[in-house]
Order: C-alpha cells, then structure tokens, then sequence
C-alpha cells in the first residue's frame, strides 16, 4: 500500500523547499502527495500599493489559489507522483491536522516557515502547532537560501535518551533506513544539573554519586546494544556519546558528520518533560542544519521507566 504524505502550500517559495527533500524521501511507486492550501475565511482581502489600500473581493484570491495548485501539482505529476490538491478555510494549523485525518495520511510534510520568509509559518506558530496536534509523523524543513537536499538520505540520526519512548522512532528510521540504502547513527547526550533548563526547576533525588565515566559507559552499552540488532538486521549503525545538552549535542553530530536526516520522537522521559515539543525538539528544530523526522508518541506508565 502506497504513503500518503500531506504537503501544506502557501504560495510562497519557502514553503516549496519541502518539495525537493520530499523527492528524496519518498520514490513515486511507493507515495500519494496531497497538496493543501489553506486560507482563513474572510470574505475580502487587502492589497496595499504605494497609492492607497485595496479591498479586493476574496473570489479573486480564489481563482489565483487554484492556478497555483494547479501548476504546482501538474509540475510534480509529469514526475510520476500520484498528486490530488485541496483548497479549503480555516485556522491553518486546524486545518492541516484535519485534513491529514480525513485524507488518512501517513505523514506531513512542510517547512518551519513560509510566506515572506517569517510572516506566515513562524515556527512557534503554524509548524509547532502541527507537531503539537497531529497523529502523524510530520517531516520538517527549516528553509535556507542555499539549501540543497541530499540525495541520496546517507546518514540518519537518531537521539536516545534512554527511554522506550524515544525509542519509539527507530522503527521509522530502520524503514527509511532500508529504502534509502542509509546508515543509523545513535547518539545519546550525558546531562547534568549545569545543562539543566527552567523543566527541572524544583527537581531533586537526581543521582548525584554517578561519575560521568559511568554515565558515558552505560550510555555505550545500550547504544551498543541498539547498534547489533540493527547490523543484524543489515543496516550499517555507528554510536556517538556526548557530554552536553541534548539539543546542542545533535546539532553539532548533524553539523560536523554530514547527518542527512533527524529521526526523533517529541517525548523521552515523560517523568521529567525532557523531550517535550517545546523543550529538546523544538530546540533541534531551531539549531540543526538538516530535516527533522519527528514521531509524536504518547507515553503510558510502562514506558516511562
């Protein structure tokens, strides 16, 4: 059965950067593309000229949003992809999460941010509320002038914290691992109380008498652990420990090792809200260079050990 990814559209450049890492993560044989573009319902819009401030009626916008999605989804067929494209109203994060429910979607794909660069999709807006709300895995590409998607994915990375939780997204790294011929990179960061943010204000009992040598060695042993099943299953896997934050510590493994690709849950030790949207993958969000495969994932009491 094919993928379904949802790919929300505004119009602007920005917003179509996502389309060529798409392109690279999902080979057309095996992917459907829904293209949506929302708008918030008012029956006018403004246009401001040098002159004076238009209102313009909102059937105008209409016609304009449907030549767009037409040419856009044209493009990407003659490529071979299965595309549909839907225009609808609405609060646009609302929207898309909605959209993906109906439309049954496996995946949503999109950029931190989109028109005029930051006015529409700031990322504490639109692309943090989707990640916020939606079932799905969603894909996120911070757009940059000079940014190239790689082809093909080499190296994915995956952080660990120790929890099954954040566990929770190898299973879609093994898969796209596989299809694109990929080696998993599994990082886990040793924190102490000096990385500590405004999450862990009023904590105490934290184990205090474990020298870092430890923390890094048992940090090994279970990545080592992680790296032989996935070798035995024919998927190269390197392991890196670290002493730091969590979200500078992936952000300098991606910047110096050439990481293509970010798969990581939106939670980890729900006992202590490390990894948290808003906490550690929001903050990866904001510092690394490369797309984020994000795996949003509720934790039950078993899991929290």
């Amino acid at each position: 059965m094919k993928r379904k990814i949802l790919i929300p559209l505004d119009g602007s450049p920005f917003a179509e950067r996502v389309l060529a890492f798409v392109r690279g993560l999902a080979k057309p044989s095996t992917t459907d593309l829904i293209f949506v573009h929302v708008a918030q319902p008012n029956p006018y819009y403004t246009v401001v000229t040098p002159d004076a401030i238009h209102t313009v009626d909102i059937t105008d916008w209409q016609e304009r949003a449907n030549q767009y999605m037409n040419r856009i989804t044209e493009e990407v067929r003659a490529e071979g992809y299965t595309v549909s494209a839907m225009i609808t109203e609405g609060d646009v994060a609302s929207a898309i999460c909605d959209m993906a429910e109906t439309q049954e979607a496996d995946l949503i794909a999109m950029t931190t941010h989109g028109r005029s660069g930051i006015e529409k999709w700031v990322l504490g807006s639109v692309a943090d509320r989707v990640v916020r709300s939606a079932q799905q895995p969603v894909f996120l590409v911070r757009p940059q002038e000079d940014q190239h998607p790689p082809m093909p994915i080499r190296r994915i990375l995956v952080p660990l914290d120790g929890s099954r939780t954040a566990e929770q997204a190898l299973p879609q790294a093994i898969e796209l691992a596989n299809e694109n011929n990929s080696e998993i990179w599994l990082l886990q960061s040793v924190e102490f109380p000096e990385y500590w943010g405004e999450e862990y204000a009023g904590m105490h009992a934290m184990p205090s008498t474990v020298s870092i040598e430890e923390q890094e060695e048992a940090a090994r042993a279970y990545l080592h652990q992680i790296a032989d099943s996935l070798t035995s299953g024919q998927i190269p896997a390197q392991i890196v420990v670290t002493t730091g934050h969590a979200a500078s510590a992936i952000s300098d493994v991606v910047a110096d090792n050439e990481i293509d690709l970010i798969v990581m849950s939106t939670h980890g030790r729900s006992g202590l809200s490390r990894w948290v949207f808003g906490s550690v993958a929001e903050k990866v969000v904001r510092l690394a260079e490369c797309p984020i495969f994000l795996v949003r994932v509720q934790n039950s009491p078993a899991q929290e050990q």
